[in-house]
């Protein structure tokens, strides 16, 4: 969406931070929508303003009169979605903030009781996995003297000099 075209993203000035698209509310959407078009218009008057400013050299002095009006309107209307899009981005910022209040306020009504129950059932399934795993090594090394002793070499030395 956005972030994919960058012609769009060079039009806006660096005061204007461009948020990564989620699959967010129809609000949202909207919001980027219209974030969008401005940033469109925004090219658009920034290339009349362009425009406006090469007809004041070697001019007629009504038509650089015009040139000079038609300048400070699109230096205006540049100004007001500027504004636009910083009040865009603040929303933008203010539903994100929303929703992970919402989140974090879904996470704090949860029972406490079921809570101490998940934990305790990560802890224990944590706990059986690193006794599976010493388990299995210790078979392995088992298995490794039991095979020794088949074959004849007699008892490992640990064992010999214990004994």
């Amino acid at each position: 969406m956005l972030e994919e075209d960058p012609q769009v993203i060079e039009a806006l000035p660096e005061v204007i931070e461009v948020k990564a698209v989620g699959g967010g509310s129809d609000l949202e959407t909207l919001l980027f929508e219209f974030t969008t078009e401005m940033r469109a218009q925004f090219d658009l008057f920034r290339r009349l303003r362009a425009g406006a400013e090469s007809l004041l050299d070697g001019a007629d002095e009504g038509l650089a009169k015009q040139a000079r009006a038609d300048i400070k309107a699109a230096t205006d209307a540049i100004a007001l979605i500027v504004r636009t899009l910083e009040k865009i981005d603040a929303l933008l910022r203010q539903l994100e903030r929303d929703r992970l209040d919402a989140e974090e306020r879904l996470l704090e009504a949860r029972d406490p009781e079921v809570l101490r129950g998940e934990v305790e059932a990560l802890i224990a399934a944590r706990v059986e996995q690193a006794v599976a795993e010493r388990l299995d090594a210790a078979v392995a090394v088992r298995l490794a003297e039991v095979a020794g002793l088949a074959e004849g070499r007699g008892p490992p030395l640990a064992c010999a000099e214990g004994a």
